[in-house]
């Protein structure tokens, strides 16, 4: 059924009520309302407008929450799958109508987005939380030493499964849920720059600079990682509905951390432990990818990173990390962002290796 046409009978079922989860299941709810993102915003204000058909709607999407935290993977899934398909429509160009700019949609979008935030917040201890020295030269030490205690750190899904034993068609996989992220760090480094200034600005604008190649078109960073997903034959299709609920949500927080200004705290952590692990656990990639024998022109991107993603992770903690740890609420923020990242890669690599074997 076309995007016009399941529309159309979404618009005719509004008249018996928003669907609800003892009669659909949570991805039938999801794709009952993605249509809509591909509807004006005009279209979407005009149906789900009114007070009460705006009221249901959002305890739908509140009842996700309620069910991922009951244990139900459909719920977890499909939670994460509608946020990241909102989240496109900010960072993709439209081909036709979008639902940018909808009032209900940024309804919808914000439970989906505090949701997500409590259900993190729901794994981080306050002891943590609240742990990092006051004294901003001793802050970087402490938080490295976390993460170095942070069971992320060296996953045995890089360092015993990738390194020795995934097949071709497990670093397939392994590419497909990785593009939660890889494919799009270039947009979430201009979004989070928005509104700095001095060296954390000449920072973040140095990390954006290296992933457009340092202007050679043929280096873009996303360009790199496209010949990874065109030697396995990967499809956009595969790309769009291949990723696992734990993928999504890594994914999906990034982009939460870097579109909000009063999140930039939690993006700087974020971003610091994502730049930080990645050399490590690249060239466990880089091993496997060796060992296997496969093209080398397309694990470029992967061996370009180590050392670029080494560099990059110094310069974020001496001029980014470091000098914001002088404020209490930006330490903590940082913290938080850095602890948001650990415990969910921890679950996607959990995830990943009890897939894999």
């Amino acid at each position: 059924m076309s995007a016009t046409a399941t529309a159309t009978v979404v618009t005719e079922e509004l008249t018996a009520g928003i669907p609800r989860f003892s009669d659909h299941s949570p991805r039938e709810f999801v794709g009952w309302f993605t249509p809509w993102l591909v509807r004006s915003a005009e279209d979407l204000d005009r149906t789900f407008g009114s007070p009460s058909i705006q009221a249901d709607l959002l305890d739908a999407v509140g009842s996700l929450a309620v069910l991922r935290a009951a244990g139900d993977g459909d719920a977890f899934f499909a939670q994460q799958y509608l946020l990241s398909r909102i989240y496109a429509l900010h960072l993709q160009l439209p081909t036709g109508d979008t639902a940018e700019g909808s009032v209900v949609l940024h309804a919808v979008t914000r439970r989906l987005e505090l949701d997500t935030m409590a259900a993190e917040d729901a794994w981080l201890d306050e002891s943590a939380l609240s742990g990092g020295p006051e004294d901003m030269e001793d802050y970087v030490p402490w938080l490295k030493d976390l993460t170095r205690a942070h069971r992320a750190f060296k996953h045995p899904y890089y360092h015993e499964f990738v390194r020795n034993e995934a097949t071709p068609a497990d670093l397939r996989t392994y590419v497909v849920q990785e593009s939660a992220v890889d494919s799009r760090f270039d947009d979430l480094l201009a979004l989070m720059q928005l509104g700095t200034s001095g060296a954390e600005k000449m920072e973040i604008a140095a990390n954006f600079w290296d992933e457009m190649g340092n202007g050679d078109p043929a280096q873009v960073h996303t360009l790199l990682f496209s010949r990874i997903i065109d030697s396995f034959g990967i499809t956009e299709a595969e790309l769009a509905g291949g990723l696992s609920a734990e993928a999504l949500l890594s994914g999906n927080l990034a982009v939460l951390c870097c579109r909000y200004r009063y999140l930039f705290p939690e993006a700087v952590g974020f971003l610091a432990m994502t730049e930080w692990l990645v050399p490590d656990r690249f060239s466990q990639v880089l091993h496997a990818w060796r060992r296997l024998e496969l093209p080398d022109p397309a694990i470029v991107y992967h061996e370009l990173h180590i050392g670029v993603d080494a560099h990059h992770a110094s310069g974020w903690f001496a001029n980014v990390v470091k000098p914001a740890a002088a404020d209490p609420a930006a330490r903590r923020g940082m913290t938080r962002g850095a602890l948001w990242r650990l415990n969910s890669s921890a679950r996607y690599l959990d995830h990943s290796l009890a897939q894999a074997r």
